[in-house]
């Protein structure tokens, strides 16, 4: 267990807040809900106020559980920085938080006892742990005496109360993207989708949001993330087959060979690709442009798994992508915030979204603290627009960008409802 006074958090901050945060990591540590979740169709409203320019009370003490040491040090120094950013960005007559706890849970045999030890030290709200496993343990507790904000979801659908749960889950991400296509008035799409548990839940997510409000998938296609080659998949799911069969019965009818280009299903408005990586979506996307030449452009969504800032992104153009606003949309009351962290303390893409968390945790902290009847407010957060469920999960709706000559087209920063 570590205890920082606001003075000692000062000193660390000049220090660099002790963390580095600088190599990548691909470890992916939030896992998915089941696929019975549905969140009312809404765009995000990038003019609505920000929690740190509508502050309301903080508890004077504050718990935070994280890994700092072992296989996901580098996740939970991630989401320090950005928590610390923003108890710091805020001037000292709003900085209310007089102490801040940082327990280390890879020290813990069962994350319960950090939780215990945190409530034993004064602590008047905790935030974490971030593992699902932490999660699940934490949740065989009887009672919460003191508020928790977990920084992740456990697979249950089920209100506990006194347990907040706020993940960077892939399934905001594409009810967001359901929500973008219907804005874009397309109305009939295809999903290709990684043939694993994850990709066959998200699969079905989609589908039911996206017909729940007036669209229709009408085909889909699973392909394997390990291929290299996708040409079989994507003529399948494109229909080309059929085109490439009347060339060749007619070339044959002729007798002679005839110029060609094959031509996809004319039945969709739009495709939804959701790769794995931006490894991967190059690939998807690079056949997927082979296979559509000679016809009219479509539109491609997709999620923010494509997008890494250190990668050149030209074959992904043209893709309309979801993402974190810290990430691509950076608004003007974070302060340059993701920009600063970024230069002192570089990371990847995914620490860079950790970052977001953090930040937006610690202002979770205030709107927690002061709801009634689990009812929450709708602010802007860094990971997106937030809002809480019934189950007290607390969901984001996202910004959009298009890549065009492989950089950033920042789309719907004005968009309401």
């Amino acid at each position: 267990m570590k205890i920082f006074s606001k003075r000692q958090l000062t000193l660390l901050i000049s220090f660099g807040f002790i963390l580095n945060g600088c190599a990548p990591s691909n470890i992916q540590i939030n896992q998915e809900p089941g696929s019975n979740v549905f969140i009312s169709p809404k765009m995000r409203d990038a003019n609505l106020i920000p929690a740190s320019q509508n502050l309301k009370k903080f508890p004077n003490k504050i718990a935070i559980l994280l890994p700092l040491s072992g296989d996901y040090q580098r996740q939970g120094e991630s989401v320090l920085n950005g928590f610390l950013g923003a108890h710091y960005s805020l001037s000292p007559e709003n900085q209310e938080v007089e102490n801040i706890s940082v327990y280390d849970t890879q020290k813990y045999e069962d994350v319960k006892d950090a939780y215990d030890e945190a409530v034993t030290d004064g602590a008047k709200f905790i935030v974490g742990p971030l593992l699902q496993k932490s999660v699940n343990q934490l949740t065989q507790k009887i009672a919460f005496n003191v508020p928790v904000l977990a920084l992740n979801s456990t697979e249950a659908n089920n209100r506990i109360i006194g347990l907040y749960q706020f993940s960077l889950s892939s399934i905001d991400e594409v009810i967001s993207t359901s929500n973008k296509v219907i804005s874009d008035n397309n109305k009939i799409g295809i999903i290709i989708v990684p043939d694993n548990t994850l990709g066959l839940q998200l699969k079905e997510i989609y589908k039911t949001t996206f017909e729940s409000m007036g669209g229709m998938i009408i085909d889909d296609q699973f392909y394997d993330p390990e291929k290299q080659d996708y040409t079989e998949e994507l003529k399948d799911v494109l229909i080309i087959e059929n085109s490439e069969k009347r060339h060749r019965r007619l070339s044959a009818n002729l007798n002679e060979f005839l110029a060609f280009n094959p031509r996809r299903r004319q039945d969709i408005d739009f495709i939804f690709l959701l790769a794995t990586d931006t490894t991967n979506a190059k690939l998807l996307k690079s056949q997927l442009k082979y296979h559509l030449s000679g016809d009219e452009p479509i539109p491609v969504y997709s999620t923010s798994n494509i997008y890494s800032f250190n990668d050149d992104l030209s074959d992904l153009n043209g893709i309309t992508f979801t993402d974190a606003p810290w990430v691509i949309d950076q608004q003007s009351w974070l302060e340059n915030l993701p920009s600063i962290i970024r230069k002192y303390w570089p990371g990847n893409t995914t620490q860079s979204r950790q970052n977001a968390m953090g930040y937006d945790a610690y202002f979770l902290i205030s709107e927690l603290s002061n709801i009634r009847n689990y009812s929450m407010n709708e602010f802007n957060g860094a990971t997106g627009q937030l809002f809480m469920d019934y189950d007290l999960k607390i969901r984001r709706r996202l910004a959009w960008a298009k890549l065009v000559n492989g950089n950033l087209e920042i789309e719907d920063k004005n968009i309401q409802e």
